[in-house]
Parts: structure tokens; sequence; C-alpha cells
């Protein structure tokens, strides 16, 4: 996407944030950020255990923490009462200055099927097999869309593309079942032509 990265934010000015990698690094680079935010995320609530004696909504806080949406209802809850009764504790200027990481991030890596099929499957993999809690989506064409249409892993057998005129003679490689082979990883997949509504969903 690149010169352009477009995003949007809502009236409290929050919304995605976004990043560039080289695409065969992507599952790394994803994956390094889950890692990082996990960290920051691991340094916040040994803060706020340390507010526990002062304020109920530190517990609160501590009981939802890894709750998207209640996360952020009882991190709000938290920063309003650090400014309103805790202002001058060290401690509660922590929470207040790294407030965003009250909120648990749904992390998400977006690539299609030639970095997810082929350049960028050994990273793919790593990342799947990880267990951190992230996102992937794959965009799949089913050809090397970038590089002029070449046949691709995940082309069907005997589907027609550059350098595979007379058809292709392997079969697409599913990657939805070797993802699911760990055991923890959950896959869906969406055909945007069959329907459309649902795609959107």
């Amino acid at each position: 996407s690149a010169p352009s990265t477009p995003y949007t934010v809502n009236a409290d000015g929050k919304g995605p944030a976004w990043a560039n990698s080289l695409f065969e690094d992507n599952a790394e680079f994803g994956l390094g950020m889950t890692v990082s935010i996990k960290a920051r995320r691991n340094e916040m609530k040994t803060h706020v255990e340390k507010l526990v004696d002062y304020v109920a909504e530190a517990k609160d806080w501590l009981d939802n923490m890894d709750d998207g949406k209640l996360s952020k209802v009882y991190g709000d809850k938290l920063v309003a009462i650090c400014k309103e009764k805790l202002a001058d504790n060290e401690i509660a200027k922590y929470v207040i200055e790294n407030k965003d990481m009250l909120v648990k991030p749904s992390m998400w890596i977006f690539g299609g099927d030639g970095w997810a099929y082929d350049i960028g499957y050994g990273g793919l993999d790593h990342a799947i097999a990880s267990g951190e809690n992230i996102n992937i989506m794959v965009f799949d064409t089913e050809v090397y869309s970038n590089t002029g249409g070449q046949s691709s892993k995940s082309s069907q057998t005997g589907s027609i593309a550059k350098f595979t005129a007379s058809g292709k003679k392997t079969a697409k490689k599913n990657l939805a079942m070797m993802a699911i082979s760990y055991g923890n990883v959950y896959v869906a997949q969406i055909a945007m032509g069959a329907n459309k509504m649902q795609a959107i969903k």
C-alpha cells in the first residue's frame, strides 16, 4: 500500500495503527509487533498491580485486561481515577502516560497468497506456531497478481495463467489444513464472488 497508508479514526482520535514491511517479512514483522505489545501490556499490568490497594478500578482492569471491550471500559475508569485522586503518584503517572496499553488490541497481519503460500510461508508458519494471539488475513487470488499473473502454489489444478498455458499440473497447497494442524488455530474462509454480503460481514 506504499506510499499511501490510509486509515481512519473516530471522534476520540482512535483507530487502526498501520505499518508496512517487505512482504516476504510480513509475518515476522507482525509477530514482532504482537510480542512487543504483549511485553508493554505486561509492564502495564505490573504497574496496575501496585495500584490495587489504592483504587478498586485497578483490580477491575486486571480481571478484564485481556477482554477487548471491557479492558477499554475499566481502563478509562482507571485513568480517570488516577487523574482525579493519584495525580502525584509515580505509578499513576505511568498508567496515564501509557494509557494506550490499557486497551487489549486486535493484532492483524495482511498479505496475499504469493507471500503466504510461497516466499513468506516459513515466517507465516513460525507466526502460526508461536501460539500468540494474532489474526492473519490472506488475500488468496490463486495467482501471483503482483508479478503479472503467474500460476502460484495456491492456483487450482488445471487453472491457466502465465507459465501454465496448458493448465496447472499440481494441486493447490492446503494452507488452511496446515494451519489447523497445530490444534490451537481457528481458520475461516470466504469466497467474495460466492456471497458478497458474507464477505463484507
